[in-house]
């Protein structure tokens, strides 16, 4: 025979659950509630103004053009220096006069000496219509590309926005900006080139050489002038040479 429990029974079961129910219910909240506070006295890991990070690069930008400015003024004082000393050793004794005369040719084979001299004068620009495309504006393989083809004709010296070009120079790209040695160039360029004239302007304006730039010139406006001057100056190399895996030969 089973019994079934009678009302107070059922009353009081009934009592109990609600009981545990709450006390569940209040261990629950309060779980969240110290997840909640635990969460906001932890250190905030995310930036909340979004302009914190661009500010913080372009100081660092002003701080890094700022040092490379003041070490090119030192690397230009300390050759001045040097200079100087070639032209007292040169006026002394016969046989330091030649060594000095060495010293100044293999100066001016490495970019230190600034040449003024018959050449070209070549600008490159992003082109002046609204409608910007890939192919309207200037990329540093433009430049790349015009330099080999002056190197290929046996140029003496160019530079590029007065950036002068060495062996260890580079023209390089990060994003839309433009760097030549490092230091950041700006449209239009300037390319000024020491050589014979004759056959370096024949070499740009070939449809052989620079494909891509003369068809862009004719259908997307970009700019390329090539004009021939009595008197190109061409400035010295103001950085410096960092030279890697090489050993000196004994």
């Amino acid at each position: 025979m089973q019994f079934l429990p009678g009302a107070p029974q059922v009353d009081h079961m009934k009592n109990v659950l609600r009981l545990k129910t709450t006390l569940l219910l209040l261990a629950v909240g309060l779980s969240i509630g110290i997840l909640f506070a635990l969460q906001f006295q932890a250190p905030q890991t995310r930036v909340f103004n979004p302009v914190s990070p661009f500010i913080a690069l372009q100081d660092s930008k002003t701080s890094l053009t700022a040092d490379q400015a003041d070490l090119k003024n030192s690397i230009s004082t300390i050759r001045d220096e040097i200079s100087k000393q070639q032209d007292s050793l040169k006026s002394t004794k016969k046989s330091t006069k030649g060594i000095v005369e060495q010293v100044e040719e293999l100066k001016i084979i490495a970019g230190l000496t600034q040449l003024k001299q018959r050449g070209l004068v070549i600008t490159l620009a992003d082109s002046q219509s609204k409608d910007v495309t890939i192919d309207s504006i200037v990329h540093a393989a433009d430049l790349r590309d015009i330099v080999n083809v002056l190197w290929g004709t046996k140029a003496q010296a160019i530079s590029i926005n007065d950036q002068r070009l060495v062996s260890t120079s580079s023209v390089d790209s990060i994003v839309n900006t433009i760097l030549v040695n490092n230091t950041k160039i700006a449209n239009p360029f300037i390319i000024k080139v020491v050589g014979d004239q004759s056959k370096m302007k024949q070499a740009l304006l070939s449809g052989d050489n620079l494909k891509d730039i003369l068809r862009r010139q004719k259908s997307n406006g970009l700019i390329y002038n090539v004009e021939s001057s009595p008197e190109v100056t061409v400035t010295a190399f103001d950085g410096g040479f960092a030279i890697k895996h090489s050993k000196v030969k004994e």
